[in-house]
């Protein structure tokens, strides 16, 4: 996915601006059912409602997404987003499945939700789990990527749904640290009960999947027994900790508004950052005294590029998203450089940065003419963050060879930092660049006038920084 320029969104908010009109936008149209009508039709029809409204992408939350309510509350506040018919998230998403769904006396509707972390930043998403008459599972639900939305019902275990979406976590390079149950949703949409969203409080870990699975099993199975015994005694059964021994329910301290204050890890422009549900503020860690760590001005995710390698040469092979994302408040030109002969950047260079970009490579590297070499130069303005898409492409010449990204010829004050590769791949494959030094994309650094407003005045401001991220390739 490209980044968007300041200014063509600028061109486009000018363009709605002169709309003296805008369209009132269309009111949903509930589905009608007949009595023959199969359960998976039905939710396929719930599911096309909910995605017609599409995602709400704004940053301002249009309804009432407070949790703590009880399910009647929720069914009004599911009513209104019909009524009104304006975006959503991924919680008000749960609202209307759940409101929509209640009439089906045979579905069982679990609310599951998942806490995530890219990078230094956490993150959660939530879902509408659905299990029809103890058999097959599946889910409803809206996100930014599809297929973090619903799901078939075609899982046989609730441990297979969960694990169906940690695979999607991983493939958009979010690691699941936590999946929470909660107790199955009434089908009363007048019931003044509390709903009990995170129940089961499972930590995620790989190593230890047999067990987590084991007992999210257990729970879907229990749930409705436990729930049972905590309307009648006001607890939870005494054997629910030995039996649930993983579980480890978030310490609230208080409830946080969702309109009190800004969400944590916002950001201005969209980037493919996953919505943050709104949540209880946890209790904070004991402090221990650690090594203080210096920030690195540019931060650039995932830690290792997995490229995709068609099988054959008449397949082309489709582009992998890079993200760069800029931590401080000065504004960057970031130069990235492929020395392989094996990818090609497919991302341009913007029209305004091409004549700079030259001019800088006709001053620092007058010699070299490298045509395996794959550049393009970018700016990130302060705090803010741009995608690049980089894709495997074998056809360019290779003539010279490579020259390491660590040579002092490029800049007399630049420095190399290296990026870790995570401990902990994602996925086996076959590396072809295993052993070769050259297999990295480097990304030159530059900080930029904070006064300079156009991309072809804008001169190094500063130290340049260089930083260096292994790829390797997997077979398509």
């Amino acid at each position: 996915m490209a980044a968007i320029s300041s200014e063509e969104l600028q061109d486009a908010w000018q363009k709605v601006k002169a709309m003296t009109i805008l369209p009132e936008p269309p009111e949903p149209k509930l589905p009608s059912f007949g009595p023959k009508v199969s359960i998976k039709s039905r939710l396929h029809a719930i599911q096309t409602l909910i995605t017609s409204l599409e995602y709400n992408y704004t940053g301002t939350l249009y309804f009432d997404v407070n949790k703590n309510r009880s399910f009647k509350s929720f069914a009004n506040t599911a009513k209104e987003i019909l009524k009104e018919g304006l975006p959503i998230q991924c919680l008000e998403a749960v609202f209307l499945g759940a409101y929509l769904t209640a009439g089906f006396q045979n579905l069982e509707r679990f609310p599951i939700s998942f806490k995530t972390t890219a990078g230094t930043s956490t993150h959660r998403h939530i879902v509408l789990g659905v299990r029809h008459q103890q058999q097959k599972w599946g889910a409803l639900g809206l996100s930014r990527c599809d297929k973090l939305m619903n799901k078939d019902m075609k899982f046989d275990s609730l441990s297979d749904l969960v694990l169906d979406y940690c695979h999607e976590f991983r493939n958009v390079y979010h690691k699941v640290i936590k999946v929470n149950v909660g107790f199955p949703l009434t089908h009363d949409i007048h019931s003044s009960e509390r709903v009990e969203w995170r129940v089961l409080n499972l930590p995620v870990d790989a190593k230890n999947w047999a067990e987590v699975a084991k007992q999210l099993d257990s729970f879907g199975k229990d749930a409705a027994e436990i729930d049972s015994f905590r309307k009648a005694k006001g607890e939870l059964p005494a054997w629910f900790g030995s039996k649930y021994a993983l579980n480890a329910p978030d310490t609230e301290v208080g409830i946080r508004s969702p309109r009190a204050g800004q969400r944590f890890n916002s950001f201005s422009d969209d980037f493919d950052e996953f919505e943050e549900e709104v949540h209880t503020q946890e209790a904070a860690p004991v402090q221990t005294p650690t090594p203080r760590v210096v920030p690195k001005p540019i931060v650039v995710t995932p830690d290792e590029f997995v490229f995709k390698k068609p099988s054959s040469t008449a397949l082309s092979a489709p582009p992998t998203n890079i993200f760069l994302q800029n931590t401080t408040s000065s504004p960057f030109l970031i130069e990235i450089e492929d020395n392989s002969g094996l990818l090609e950047i497919v991302t341009k260079t913007p029209s305004a940065l091409q004549e700079k970009t030259q001019q800088m490579e006709e001053r620092d590297e007058p010699n070299l003419g490298d045509p395996t070499r794959a550049t393009a130069t970018f700016q990130i303005s302060a705090k803010g963050m741009i995608v690049v898409a980089i894709k495997y492409n074998p056809h360019r010449p290779r003539t010279h060879k490579p020259k390491s990204i660590s040579s002092p010829e490029k800049s007399p004050q630049s420095k190399l930092i290296k990026k870790g590769v995570n401990g902990n791949p994602t996925s086996t494959f076959e590396s072809s660049a295993k052993n070769d030094p050259h297999h990295a994309v480097s990304f030159r650094c530059m900080p930029m006038l904070r006064a300079t407003e156009s991309l072809a005045d804008a001169v190094p401001d500063g130290e340049t920084y260089m930083l260096e991220t292994p790829f390797t390739f997997k077979e398509m």
